[in-house]
């Protein structure tokens, strides 16, 4: 059996792969219930209760049902400002512990990259506040691609390959969805990694057809076992 080709290029997804999800989610939950505090002049646990709501494992809808709980009488443009609201908040994240330096030995050796799904401007102030930019050769946000170019679509890795100047078949994706993150990658002939943490919100969601990855690491050892 031929031996696998070495990887030249490895690129990351962003959410829920160098930082926790759930901390821009509760991060965003914080800034619009302060703001729905003030302008209504309400002191009701709506933090509390959107955040022991998305732990029970219902996110969609979040300030529709906020709305319905508390009668606030919010109207559609409300909750349409308070959505945008989420989006625009500066979070307050940070990167997994061991991310920085693994990206910092990594690009001694190969070309790093960064494809991220997710509305603008969300993705971008997420990454400056994680303080992570510099570690990327590249970063290809497909929202600037247009919504339709989001993942299982391979337009994102066709472009963050070519930018890398790296042939698919020298290319790793990390991720964490098998919804979505390996279809592509995979009819590309890039190798697949599904990069665990504990509290994960979408790791154990059913593989997309084809979607499955190639390697499941549970840790940074595991990890760059599978990328050597």
């Amino acid at each position: 059996m031929a031996r696998p080709l070495d990887i030249q290029a490895v690129v990351f997804d962003l959410d829920d792969t160098l930082y926790a999800e759930r901390d821009y989610v509760r991060s965003g939950y914080r800034v619009v219930t302060r703001h729905l505090a003030g302008m209504l002049k309400r002191d009701e646990p709506m933090d509390t209760w959107l955040w022991n709501r998305f732990l029970s494992g219902h996110s969609g809808g979040a300030f529709d049902a906020l709305n319905d709980q508390f009668k606030l009488g919010l109207s559609a443009e409300d909750i349409s400002e308070l959505v945008t609201l989420y989006r625009q908040h500066l979070p307050q994240i940070a990167p997994y512990g061991p991310v920085p330096d693994l990206l910092r030995q990594l690009k001694r050796r190969v070309r790093l990259g960064l494809l991220t799904d997710g509305f603008l401007p969300a993705q971008q102030l997420k990454l400056q506040v994680l303080r992570l930019r510099s570690h990327f050769h590249t970063v290809v946000f497909t929202e600037e691609l247009g919504r339709d170019k989001w993942k299982p679509a391979p337009d994102g890795f066709e472009l963050i390959a070519d930018q890398l100047g790296a042939p698919h078949e020298v290319c790793c994706y990390v991720g964490d969805n098998p919804a979505k993150d390996f279809v592509a990658p995979n009819q590309l002939g890039w190798r697949t990694i599904q990069l665990r943490w504990p509290d994960q919100v979408h790791a154990d969601n059913p593989a997309a057809p084809g979607g499955q990855a190639q390697h499941i690491a549970r840790n940074l050892a595991e990890l760059r076992a599978a990328l050597d």
